[in-house]
C-alpha cells in the first residue's frame, strides 16, 4: 500500500537526481531510468547506453526535467517530477 508520503518520498528522490544533474553539469543526453524489479521501483541516472533496459523500464531525458526559474536559473521541474512520481506510485 502506498501513501501520499510514499509519493512525496519518490518525488524527492527524483528531484535530488535532477538537482545533481543541474549542479554537476552531467552530459546533456543523460537520462533517468525507472523500472520495476522484484516488486520494487528502481531508478538510475546515467548515459542511456550505460543503462540496462528491462521490460518495465521507462526512460526520461534529464534535460526534460529541468526548467528555468523567473531569474533564468535552472531548477528541477516539480510539475514533471510530480507527473512521473504519480505514474509509478499509486495511492491505495
Amino acid at each position: 500500500m502506498a501513501s501520499i508520503q510514499d509519493i512525496h518520498a519518490f518525488e524527492e528522490k527524483i528531484y535530488d537526481i535532477v538537482q545533481d544533474y543541474i549542479d554537476e553539469n552531467y552530459d546533456v543526453d543523460d537520462v533517468l531510468a525507472i523500472g520495476m524489479r522484484c516488486g520494487r521501483i528502481n531508478m538510475k541516472a546515467d548515459a542511456k547506453e550505460a543503462i540496462k533496459i528491462g521490460k518495465t523500464t521507462e526512460i526520461y531525458p534529464l534535460k526534460d526535467l529541468v526548467r528555468l526559474d523567473d531569474e533564468g536559473q535552472k531548477e528541477p521541474d516539480v510539475d514533471k517530477i510530480n507527473e512521473i512520481a504519480n505514474s509509478w506510485v499509486f495511492l491505495d
